[in-house]
């Protein structure tokens, strides 16, 4: 049997996640936890999760998902990983997935080339393959990492998760190198995980409510000043590495993005600290500027 090892990258964790973790160790071979700086205030409960999982890895510092999950990722290959399998905190991952996912592997031709299957619905949410292997596998240009199995070749050949870029996009980043690597990424027909995707404001531009026919106020996926930091910055980090390469994707990014921004700085809550997160961000993406957000601008928005 091929040999998966589970990374979870943790922070500031709590009984739930002890919860997932089991539900993990169940399908796999080894559970790897890497905290990610979270202090005394998670001693207990990592205390907790060192009973439940292989090996728990604590970051002294906060480094951001990429650098706990690749902390966690050279402790799985150290450790003979055929597979790699990547794992939020707050994903509660179903019985059998690791299963179904190494069933495609199975089911992939050597020419198909694939190097990650991922979950075919977040909440419900499916996936649309952008095309269909000579297979029959339904393949996606990229997805959320939360679900990934990652073939051991593919993490040799493409390397590891892009520790500059913190958090937020470091999926997409990893995706697009993958298939310029010449891996494909597969879902996982008829799997289903549940994620929680953060929390939904009203949309109030500048305090005005947008309401539906029925009377309800229109909402959106809010992120904090502090995720629009990374998000902006990120993005524009990606777009102008692919603009020659992706010009199409780099249009669909940057009309999908924009809109965000513009919702976000006009709509609050938190709009001043909306606005300065996002233009500190969009300059910093355009100058190059990688690594964790100044502690200047931290200060200010969080």
């Amino acid at each position: 049997m091929p040999r998966v090892i589970a990374v979870v990258p943790t922070y500031r964790p709590d009984d739930e996640a002890v919860g997932h973790l089991r539900q993990i160790a169940r399908q796999v071979a080894a559970v790897v936890v890497v905290d990610d700086g979270s202090g005394a205030a998670a001693t207990s409960i990592l205390d907790a999760v060192e009973a439940e999982v292989t090996r728990v890895i604590r970051l002294t510092a906060n480094s951001g998902i990429a650098a706990a999950l690749n902390a966690g990722v050279r402790w799985a290959l150290d450790n003979d990983a055929d597979y790699v399998l990547t794992v939020d905190q707050d994903t509660n991952l179903p019985e059998g997935y690791v299963e179904a996912a190494l069933a495609v592997f199975d089911a992939a031709n050597p020419v198909t080339r694939l190097g990650i299957v991922c979950v075919d619905a977040v909440n419900g949410a499916p996936a649309l393959p952008t095309w269909s292997s000579p297979e029959g596998l339904g393949l996606v240009p990229e997805a959320i990492q939360t679900g990934f199995v990652i073939s051991r070749e593919c993490l040799e050949t493409a390397g590891l998760f892009d520790e500059g870029l913190v958090i937020d996009t470091v999926d997409t980043e990893y995706c697009l190198r993958v298939r310029d690597r010449g891996f494909r990424i597969a879902v996982a027909k008829g799997t289903n995980i549940g994620h929680s995707i953060g929390r939904r404001a009203e949309l109030r531009p500048f305090g005005v409510a947008v309401r539906h026919a029925n009377g309800r106020i229109a909402t959106y996926q809010y992120h904090s000043p502090f995720r629009r930091y990374y998000i902006a910055r990120n993005n524009i980090d990606l777009m102008l590495r692919n603009v020659r390469k992706r010009p199409r994707w780099v249009l669909t990014v940057l009309k999908r993005e924009m809109g965000g921004m513009i919702v976000s700085m006009v709509s609050g809550p938190q709009r001043i600290a909306q606005v300065l997160a996002i233009t500190t961000g969009t300059l910093h993406g355009l100058i190059r500027r990688r690594g964790m957000i100044p502690p200047w601008l931290r200060r200010l928005v969080t």
